[in-house]
């Protein structure tokens, strides 16, 4: 992965005790308590939620889970899609980078 293609910063999920998830055949449904909403999740950010979970984590970090996941190498894309997730979650208050 090119270095100018990764956000460093490390991501934390918000209120994770505030969450409610189920995983279906690779489709996550989570529901947030503190804003009432419920999102689907795709397979890629349902597993980048799931390592949030664990544990706070950089988009290199993320990205190296699911190219060893996929058996594939990470790329520039592959972090890019991880950025596109985490300021999805961002966006929804689900997950924010940490100060």
């Amino acid at each position: 992965m090119g270095e100018q293609a990764i956000d460093s910063r490390t991501w934390r999920l918000l209120e994770p005790a505030g969450l409610a998830w189920r995983c279906w055949d690779e489709d996550y449904i989570v529901f947030h308590s503190w804003s009432g909403m419920t999102h689907y999740l795709d397979a890629t950010a349902g597993t980048v939620f799931e390592v949030l979970l664990d544990h706070a984590a950089t988009v290199r970090g993320l990205a190296t889970v699911l190219a060893g996941l996929a058996d594939t190498p990470v790329t520039d894309s592959l972090g890019a899609l991880v950025q596109q997730v985490l300021r999805r979650f961002d966006e929804v208050g689900l997950a924010e980078p940490m100060p």
